[in-house]
C-alpha cells in the first residue's frame, strides 16, 4: 500500500550505503536514463494508460488549469517564497548564506517538474490527465514566465542567447 513511500526509503539508504552507482558515468548511468530519457519514459507510459478524450476533457477544465497556473506562478512565489526570503534574511541572517536564500526564491518561481507531477498525481488517485496537462502547461509558461517573476524580484537584467535556449530545451 505504501510501496512509493516505503521505495524512497530504500532508493535514498542505497545511494548512501553505495554513492558510486549513481554518478555521472556510473553503473546506472543517470545522465543518461533518468535526465535524457527518464521524463520521456514517464510521459510514454502515462500517455499510453490514457485516452485522447481524456486529455481533451481535462484541457477543457479552464477554471481548474488557470487555478493550477496561478498556484504555481502566483501564489508560491509571492505567498510563500518573499515571505520565507524576508524571514530567513532577518531571522538567520548569519547562518544562512544570501545566496542560498536567493536560491530558494528562484525555485519558488520554478514550474512543477512533469515526472513528479504525474507520479504523484497517479499514487494518490489522482486525475492524471489534468495533472499532464497542467505540468506541460506550467513548463511551457515557465520558459517566459519564470524569467519575468526573476526580473520583477531581483531587478537586474542577463543577456541570454534566448533562441538557443529554447531550441536546447525542445531537443530534451
Amino acid at each position: 500500500k505504501n510501496f512509493f513511500l516505503v521505495g524512497l526509503f530504500f532508493a535514498v539508504l542505497t545511494a548512501k550505503c553505495y554513492p558510486q552507482i549513481g554518478v555521472d558515468g556510473g553503473i546506472l548511468r543517470p545522465e543518461l536514463f533518468i535526465g535524457k530519457y527518464g521524463v520521456g519514459l514517464i510521459f510514454l507510459l502515462s500517455g499510453l494508460s490514457l485516452q485522447t478524450s481524456e486529455l481533451t476533457n481535462a484541457l477543457s477544465y479552464v477554471k481548474l488549469n488557470g487555478l493550477v497556473q496561478l498556484a504555481i506562478f502566483g501564489f508560491w512565489p509571492f505567498l510563500i517564497g518573499l515571505p520565507l526570503k524576508g524571514l530567513l534574511t532577518t531571522a538567520f541572517s548569519g547562518l544562512i548564506p544570501p545566496a542560498l536564500i536567493d536560491g530558494l526564491l528562484i525555485l519558488s518561481t520554478l514550474p512543477t517538474t512533469v515526472n513528479m507531477c504525474i507520479m504523484l498525481t497517479s499514487a494518490s488517485g489522482g486525475n492524471v490527465a489534468t495533472s499532464i496537462c497542467n505540468a506541460v502547461l506550467s513548463n511551457m509558461a515557465g520558459i517566459l514566465v519564470t524569467p519575468a517573476l526573476l526580473f520583477r524580484f531581483f531587478g537586474t537584467q542577463i543577456r541570454l542567447p534566448f533562441l538557443q535556449m529554447v531550441l536546447k530545451l525542445c531537443k530534451k
